[in-house]
């Protein structure tokens, strides 16, 4: 990468070096590895990669299930025939990225390891971010069920097993593939068997709760009491397993709160008496894909002081940042749902 620099973790170094690909790897391999954490709505998509100079627009299509043939054939007379159907999603790509500002100043009277930590923060940033952004895709879906009533404005109690039965059955019932695979009991470590999944991703409150449902495997069980848990899972209620998804610097991440839009009750958390209304999305194959460009969906960048040239004549600044190019889409409103409950107090 052009303009990269050699990082010195004895004396935060930031002048430029003749080895840049190294830098470069360096840093991008500190970005990734924090861009990782809980990044549970991207992970459960299924992946379309765009091969580079092919457009900025991804189409995918599906074909519709034929009408059935269960009449009988008349002798000598052709049927008809059947002309097929399809159905085409479509997305377009779109760049996300920020970065820090550094200075010769702060290079030349501190020994604080900025670079080192301001990429530690891009990376961290990066993730919560784009797992907004594919957040905010995946929920706005129209399968939804309530926790009480029949809109989100009539929510007032916390999610239930009946929540959780209702979303299991509807998901089946359309044909929905689960993601994970169930496990079976292993006897010398006390572990029982569980079943095969969809993807839950829950917020802290709500989970609160599901771990208090009936236990065993006809209900609800921990990670560790079966075989075969993925990583970041928590447990699981019969096919749904369930990861924790947290906003702990109350940022917009996480699974989603829509504060005060519920009804009306101080029974459970609220905003001055109306509820909080808080989402619990379930994922299943091929019901949510996520795009990303070839080789280009994610980068870093490191420019160094007195890098732009002319438009920085003192050599005073340079910056670390992120970009990234991606796009998502639901392509089967049957296959992926949310749960919008209140949670307890």
């Amino acid at each position: 990468m052009s303009g990269t620099v050699i990082y010195s973790d004895t004396n935060s170094d930031l002048t430029p070096s003749a080895s840049n690909q190294a830098t470069s790897a360096y840093f991008s391999r500190l970005m990734l590895t924090n861009a990782k954490y809980n990044n549970y709505f991207d992970r459960w998509a299924e992946p379309v990669d765009l091969p580079t100079n092919e457009g900025s627009t991804v189409i995918v299509r599906r074909y519709t299930h034929l009408a059935p043939a269960i009449s009988a054939l008349t002798e000598s007379v052709p049927p008809a025939g059947k002309t097929p159907s399809l159905d085409d999603f479509s997305c377009t790509l779109a760049q996300y990225g920020d970065y820090i500002a550094t200075s010769d100043f702060l290079r030349f009277t501190t020994k604080d390891e900025a670079l080192n930590r301001w990429t530690t923060l891009l990376g961290e940033q990066e993730g919560y971010s784009i797992d907004m952004v594919k957040r905010n895709t995946a929920d706005a879906g129209t399968n939804v069920i309530y926790s009480n009533g029949t809109a989100r404005t009539d929510v007032v109690t916390p999610i239930d097993q009946n929540d959780l039965d209702r979303a299991i059955r509807t998901m089946i019932g359309a044909g929905a593939e689960m993601i994970m695979s169930g496990g079976g009991a292993m006897s010398a470590e006390g572990t029982r068997p569980s079943l095969p999944a969809y993807a839950m991703v829950v917020h802290p409150y709500a989970w609160y709760t599901i771990q208090n449902f009936s236990p065993g495997p006809g209900g609800f069980l921990y990670s560790n009491q079966y075989q075969g848990a993925a990583e970041g899972e928590m447990g699981r209620y019969k096919n749904l397993a369930i990861f924790v998804a947290a906003d702990p610097s109350s940022l917009g991440g996480g699974a989603r709160v829509r504060t005060g839009a519920g009804g009306s009750s101080t029974a459970v958390r609220n905003t001055s008496g109306t509820v909080d209304v808080y989402e619990s999305m379930i994922f299943s194959k091929k019901g949510f894909n996520s795009v990303k460009l070839s080789g280009q969906s994610m980068k870093m960048f490191v420019k160094p002081v007195g890098s732009a040239g002319a438009l920085d004549p003192l050599d005073q600044v340079g910056s670390v940042g992120w970009k990234v190019t991606t796009a998502q889409m639901r392509t089967n409103e049957n296959w992926i749902m949310r749960i919008e409950s209140g949670a307890e107090v």
